[in-house]
């Protein structure tokens, strides 16, 4: 293959490994993979008619902007000994062997680049295509990385921002937290066990826990932006510290899930409620009221204080510990004329936990429902 390495160089905000390489435009898809579009789970692919000028530029010649690209960070170890010591070799042996390679920017531009591998054009011997290549394995230099810094370059919501980072840490939060399993929307599978959760909504989760709010705009660029404002201007410790609240938050959850995926299981007349936390709009509300609760000490001792009485209740339980009958009957309640039903349904399981919060467990769930009704 044909790659050449440029150069080495450092972020010297977070002593991460940078590389510069370059390689023939013929065999960038074979160095990144045929599928290297399994890292982008949630972009969509733009109308490919918006590049229309662009892929005709590519078929004369043209030399591309750099395409962003991240070795995964459960590997970059494996390549500390090349990278520091600059034994360039070795290195592009190493990497022209790694199925490890993230897209971090550049994905519309492999898009037509195999659009055009697929026309059978043949490229130009001399056309090159320039990589920057990081090599981070520190979680919170990559959230600074992929939330702070991108947000002062290019357009990017912070929503994607988010998604951007857990196409990224996909893996670690699957190794801090056994038996979890991220699975990809597209990739048709069905949830036939706890513990298993869609990419995209545990991606929502997290957007959630960061704003504090159940609602998830995810093409307006304006929506919640005083609140997403306050995220990125943190730095770089503040947000290692929420990404940690967020695993910790995430761990008893999934607990949880395996407690009412057992007890639900049980019950044919009830039997759909074994995926309730797995919903959507359960994430969504749950996970915003503990982002609130997270960020102050005392109440998140109540928070955790709570859930561990809610685990406790739950295993083994004859009873339905959440008493979603009550929480049923109240979201069918909802007037879908003067109100949004998913909206008013976030809110209610957002209000809903926050009543079970304040009281640190000890208020029956069919009262907290209640109370959280309008």
């Amino acid at each position: 293959m044909s790659l050449n390495i440029l150069g080495y160089t450092k972020d010297c905000r977070t002593e991460t490994n940078v590389v510069y390489a370059e390689i023939e435009i013929s065999e960038y898809l074979e160095f990144i993979g045929e599928d290297f579009d399994r890292f982008e789970i949630q972009r969509k692919r733009q109308d490919p008619k918006k590049y229309t000028r662009l892929k005709e530029d590519i078929k004369k010649g043209a030399l591309l902007p750099g395409i962003t690209l991240a070795i995964n960070p459960g590997k970059v170890d494996e390549f500390v000994s090349e990278v520091e010591n600059r034994e360039t070799d070795k290195l592009i042996e190493r990497l022209n062997k790694s199925s490890d390679i993230y897209i971090l920017d550049g994905l519309q531009r492999s898009y037509i680049i195999k659009d055009l591998k697929d026309d059978k054009v043949e490229f130009n011997p001399d056309q090159k295509l320039l990589l920057e290549i990081w090599f981070e394995n520190k979680i919170e230099h990559l959230i600074y990385r992929l939330i702070v810094l991108n947000s002062g370059q290019k357009p990017m919501s912070m929503r994607h921002q988010v998604e951007l980072l857990f196409t990224t840490l996909k893996t670690e939060i699957e190794n801090e937290i056994p038996n979890l399993n991220i699975y990809v929307e597209k990739d048709g599978q069905i949830r036939s066990q706890s513990m298993k959760f869609s990419f995209d909504r545990i991606v929502n989760a997290y957007y959630s826990f960061l704003t504090k709010s159940p609602e998830v705009k995810r093409d307006n660029l304006i929506v919640k932006k005083l609140n997403e404002d306050d995220i990125l201007s943190s730095n770089e410790e503040e947000l290692n510290a929420n990404y940690n609240s967020f695993i910790n938050c995430l761990k008893k959850y999934c607990e949880l899930d395996v407690n009412l995926f057992k007890f639900y299981s049980k019950d044919p007349q009830n039997a759909g409620l074994k995926n309730w936390l797995a919903d959507e709009n359960t994430l969504k509300g749950f996970f915003s009221i503990a982002g609130r609760y997270s960020t102050d000490e005392k109440k998140a001792s109540r928070l955790h204080s709570a859930l561990d009485k809610l685990l406790a209740s739950s295993k083994d339980a004859t009873i339905d510990p959440l008493q979603l009958k009550v929480f049923m009957d109240l979201k069918a309640g909802i007037d879908s004329k003067k109100y949004n039903v998913g909206n008013e349904t976030r809110r209610l399981i957002m209000d809903g936990f926050r009543e079970f919060f304040i009281d640190e467990g000890d208020t029956p769930f069919d009262e907290c429902w209640i109370n959280a009704a309008r």
